[in-house]
């Protein structure tokens, strides 16, 4: 999936939280956004979900204007991707694991195949016992890798989170870093916000987006994903180069 955005400015209430952003996110890529609380992560992530449309500029997805988008089209989309939101967004009254199986059925998915595939995932993820257990009785780190396990669920083409190791201890945060990087290696972009020194770390050859005040003040590209793996070399560009 390629989203573009033109000189987008967000404001709430009239005061600005994004200001004249002109990004790219093409290709098979792994995005960092980063930036002190308020600079503007959060409210760019939900450009990019059509969370919210931008109070000025333009958003594309796959060249379909978010602004015009109609409620059909915005939901195909949102199919395409694997969303993991600050907060993990659970569905209180299912366990766990009817949790990760939402998006197997809203792609229309047997449930014999859904169970077999969900099963898979939450081994692969070391998470099985939790599987029976409501959304309350999870710790912070359990219910994030649920969200994270529900966002991988539809092997979606972009993975977009926000924040996904804000909360979490050290051995959690590794293990949402370590999934992560396979997503990516599996073919999904990723489109992470982040003030975790530690998850840039585990991404050094990734696309950077600094944010201040609302504004873009550095980016760095990387090469695309080549055979689905990060490659090493990178180069640095000022605010507004294309990407």
């Amino acid at each position: 999936m390629n989203f573009q955005l033109t000189d987008v400015s967000v404001h709430y209430d009239g005061i600005p939280a994004l200001r004249d952003i002109t990004v790219n996110f093409t290709g098979a890529t792994v995005t960092l956004i980063t930036g002190q609380t308020g600079a503007g992560k959060s409210t760019l992530l939900k450009l990019l979900t059509a969370d919210i449309i931008p109070t000025s500029g333009v958003v594309h997805i796959d060249d379909v204007s978010t602004s015009t988008m109609k409620p059909r089209t915005r939901r195909n989309f949102l199919q395409r991707m694997g969303i993991v939101q600050q907060d993990c967004r659970l569905l209180e009254t299912m366990t766990a694991f009817e949790n990760v199986l939402v998006p197997f059925a809203l792609r229309g998915m047997n449930r014999t195949d859904s169970n077999s595939q969900c099963l898979q995932l939450f081994a692969d993820m070391n998470i099985s016992y939790v599987r029976n257990k409501l959304p309350h009785q999870l710790s912070g780190g359990e219910r994030h890798l649920v969200a994270l396990g529900r966002a991988l669920a539809s092997r979606p083409e972009v993975i977009i989170a926000d924040e996904p190791t804000g909360t979490l201890d050290d051995t959690t945060a590794q293990t949402v870093a370590q999934i992560l990087k396979t997503a990516a290696s599996k073919g999904s972009s990723l489109i992470l916000s982040t003030h975790s020194a530690s998850l840039v770390a585990e991404f050094q050859n990734a696309n950077h987006i600094v944010l201040n005040e609302g504004t873009v003040v550095s980016t760095t590209v990387a090469q695309p994903l080549t055979d689905r793996l990060l490659t090493p070399t990178t180069h640095a560009t000022t605010p507004g180069d294309p990407e």
